[in-house]
C-alpha cells in the first residue's frame, strides 16, 4: 500500500506543478522553462526555516549546514510561497517588459540553468550538491504525516486547492484579461488595460504555487537535493501541460496521470532503464500529439460535457431588444469634456519619417464632438500612420495631439483609452479562443474582477460586478445585432461578425472618441450594412468617431466630414460629396 501511495504522491506533485504552470502557459500564453527552479526555491526555503537551530542541537552542527530556524511547518510553507513569488517577480520584470516568444524561452531557460547550478554551490544556503536532510515532517494535532498513507491526504488537499485557485483565477475577469493579453496584447491595451501587471502576477502566482509544492515535498521526503530541480523536470512539467491541453486544467490532470504514472509502470518491465525510456516515450507522445491533436487531449474550452456533445454555443437566456440596450447605453460623458469651443481632438503638425521616406508631413486637423470624421486619400497618403500616432501605437517625430485641450502625444494606448480615446484594428484582433461575450466584456472599464486583491478578498462583490459587466457587454452586442451569438467562440464567427465584435468591444469602453481602422476591409457586402448600422449607432450614442476607410460609398453614407490627405499632408477638408466633387481630388483618389 505504501508503494502505491508513494506513486500517487509523486503524480499529485507533478499534477500541482503542471496546474500552476498552465496558469502561466495556458492563460497568459507565456512559456517558462524554469518552473522546477521555483519548486526548488520553495523546498529549500521551507527546509532551512524548519530545521532545528544550533542551540536545539546542543551547539553541535556540521558547518551549520543542517541547522535552521525551527519554524513550524505552516509558516514555513507560506514563507516558501512568498520567496518563490518574489523570485519569479524578479525574473518576470525583464521577461514581461523586454522579451517575447522564443527569447522568453531562452531567458527562463538561462535562469533555470544558472539557478540550479547556484543551488549546488551555495553550501551555506542549500547544503551544496548533497542538499539538506533531517527536515521535520508535517505534524497536525499530534499526528505526524510521514508515512505515504497519511501524507497522500495532505497532498490531495493541496492539489485540490491548487486546482481551485487556478480555476478561480483563470475563469475570472482576471483570467479573461490574461487570455486577451495572450492573443492580442495591443488590443487589450487599446481598450484601456495595462498588460504589464497581469503578466507579472501570472508569473509570480504560478511560481508561488510551485514554491508551496516544493515545501510540501521537502516535508514529505525529509531532504532536498539540487539535482531534483533540474531542467529535465521543467521539461516534464511543460510536457504535461502540452499533452493534456494548454489552457485546460482538466487536461492537465489527465496529462499528469499519464506521464506521472509512466516511470513506475516502466520499472515493472525494464527496471533501471525506466527513466531513459520514460523520456523517449513522452517525447514520442508529444510528437504524435502535435501531428494528430495539437491542442492536447482536452483543448482549451473543451470540458467533458462538450466532449459528450452537450453545451457550448448556446445564446443567452434573455436577449435585450435594441431599444432596451440603447436605453441602458445612452452615452453620458463622465470625463471633463473641456470648453465647447475646443474640438475634442486636435492634431498639430504631425511629422513621421521612415528612413528617407517622409510618410507624414505636417498633418493638422480636428475632430468635432459627436461627428463621424473620415480620413481619406490615395494609397500611401499616410492615413494609417497618422491614425497610429494618434492612438499611441507609433511615436511621432514631431507634432502634437490634444484630447479635450490636453496634450496626449506619445501616451501609451492603455493610457489614451483610460482618458477616453480607443481604437479598433484593420486586422480585427479579437481573441479567437474566447466567446464573443468575453471579447466584448474585456472592453468594460473598472472591473473589480480584474484586480487580483479584489478577486481574493471581495469575491462576492466581484461576482455582482461581473453580472453588470456581462449585461453591459450583452447590451453592446444587442445594439449591433449579434447578441444571439454571445456564447459562440469568435473563431467560429464570420469575418463580418468578428468586425462587429471588435466595434462592440470599443462601445463597451465608454470612450468618447472611437477610432476605427478600415472597419469594412475584407467584409462581405451583407455584413457591410451591419457595420454601417453599427457605426451609426455609435454616433447616436454621442461618440466622436474617426475612421480610415477606402470605400467612398461607405464614407459617403456615414461621415459628417472628411479630411483628404496626400503624401502625409492635409490638402482639403469638408463633406465627402464636396471633396469628391473636386476634380483634382477625385483624380488623386482614384488615380485617373
Amino acid at each position: 500500500m505504501s508503494y502505491y501511495s508513494d506513486i500517487a504522491i509523486s503524480v499529485l506533485i507533478l499534477m500541482t506543478l503542471a496546474l500552476s504552470l498552465n496558469l502561466l502557459l495556458g492563460y497568459a500564453g507565456r512559456v517558462s522553462m524554469a518552473h522546477a527552479v521555483f519548486y526548488g526555491i520553495g523546498a529549500f526555503t521551507a527546509a532551512r526555516l524548519t530545521l532545528p537551530t544550533v542551540d536545539e542541537l546542543g551547539g553541535v552542527a556540521t558547518a551549520g549546514l543542517q541547522t535552521g530556524y525551527s519554524w513550524s511547518w505552516f509558516p514555513a510553507l507560506l514563507a516558501a510561497m512568498v520567496v518563490a513569488f518574489l523570485a519569479a517577480l524578479l525574473i518576470s520584470i525583464p521577461a514581461v517588459r523586454l522579451v517575447r516568444g522564443e527569447y522568453l524561452i531562452l531567458l527562463t531557460l538561462a535562469f533555470q540553468l544558472v539557478a540550479n547550478q547556484l543551488m549546488g554551490v551555495l553550501d551555506n544556503v542549500t547544503g551544496g550538491p548533497y542538499g539538506l536532510s533531517g527536515i521535520p515532517p508535517i505534524t497536525i494535532g499530534g499526528t505526524v504525516f510521514f508515512e505515504p498513507e497519511k501524507f497522500i491526504w495532505i497532498m490531495l488537499i493541496a492539489t485540490v486547492f491548487a486546482f481551485a485557485a487556478c480555476w478561480a483565477l483563470g475563469e475570472s475577469p482576471f483570467g479573461r484579461l490574461l487570455k486577451g493579453i495572450r492573443e492580442h496584447e495591443s488590443a487589450v491595451a487599446s481598450v484601456g488595460k495595462n498588460p504589464v501587471f497581469p503578466e507579472l502576477l501570472a508569473f509570480s502566482i504560478s511560481a508561488a504555487i510551485a514554491g508551496g509544492v516544493g515545501a510540501l515535498s521537502a516535508f514529505y521526503y525529509g531532504s532536498v537535493v539540487p539535482s531534483n530541480f533540474n531542467l529535465n523536470l521543467s521539461i516534464l512539467i511543460v510536457a504535461v501541460v502540452v499533452l493534456g491541453g494548454v489552457g485546460n486544467l482538466w487536461g492537465t490532470v489527465i496529462g499528469a496521470i499519464v506521464l506521472g504514472s509512466l516511470e513506475p509502470f516502466l520499472r515493472q518491465f525494464v527496471g533501471d532503464s525506466a527513466i531513459p525510456w520514460q523520456a523517449v516515450i513522452y517525447g514520442a507522445a508529444l510528437v504524435v500529439m502535435m501531428r494528430l491533436r495539437p491542442a492536447g487531449i482536452l483543448p482549451e474550452g473543451v470540458g467533458f460535457g462538450r466532449l459528450l456533445g452537450r453545451g457550448g454555443g448556446k445564446p443567452p437566456k434573455v436577449i435585450p431588444t435594441e431599444e432596451e440596450a440603447l436605453g441602458r447605453l445612452r452615452h453620458v460623458e463622465s470625463r471633463d469634456s473641456g470648453p465647447d469651443s475646443v474640438p475634442i481632438v486636435e492634431v498639430f503638425d504631425l511629422q513621421k519619417s521612415f528612413g528617407g521616406l517622409k510618410a507624414v508631413n505636417g498633418a493638422t486637423f480636428t475632430l468635432e464632438r459627436g461627428q463621424v470624421t473620415a480620413l481619406i486619400g490615395p494609397n500611401g497618403a499616410g492615413k494609417t500612420t497618422i491614425f497610429n500616432m494618434m492612438c499611441g501605437g507609433l511615436r511621432a517625430d514631431s507634432g502634437r495631439v490634444h484630447l479635450r485641450g490636453v496634450e496626449v502625444t506619445g501616451k501609451p494606448a492603455y493610457d489614451l483609452a483610460q482618458r477616453g480615446l480607443a481604437r479598433s484594428f484593420q486586422d480585427v484582433r479579437v481573441c479567437q479562443q474566447l466567446t464573443a461575450w468575453d471579447n466584448v466584456a474585456m472592453g468594460v472599464q473598472g472591473q473589480a474582477g480584474e484586480k487580483f486583491l479584489r478577486l481574493v478578498f471581495t469575491p462576492l462583490a466581484v461576482r455582482r460586478n461581473e453580472r453588470l459587466v456581462r449585461q453591459k457587454a450583452l447590451d453592446c452586442m444587442a445594439l449591433l445585432g449579434i447578441a444571439d451569438r454571445a456564447n459562440v467562440r469568435v473563431s467560429e464567427l464570420s469575418y463580418g461578425d468578428q468586425k462587429l465584435v471588435a466595434i462592440a468591444r470599443l462601445l463597451a469602453t465608454d470612450c468618447d472618441v472611437l477610432l476605427l481602422d478600415e472597419p469594412t476591409s475584407g467584409v462581405d457586402p451583407a455584413s457591410v450594412e451591419k457595420v454601417i448600422s453599427g457605426i451609426g449607432r455609435l454616433r447616436d450614442l454621442g461618440h466622436t468617431v474617426c475612421l480610415v476607410e477606402h470605400s467612398v460609398h461607405f464614407v459617403q453614407r456615414l461621415a459628417d466630414r472628411a479630411v483628404f490627405l496626400d503624401q502625409g499632408t492635409v490638402i482639403a477638408e469638408g463633406t465627402v460629396d464636396e471633396l469628391m466633387g473636386r476634380r483634382e481630388l477625385a483624380e488623386l483618389y482614384f488615380g485617373t
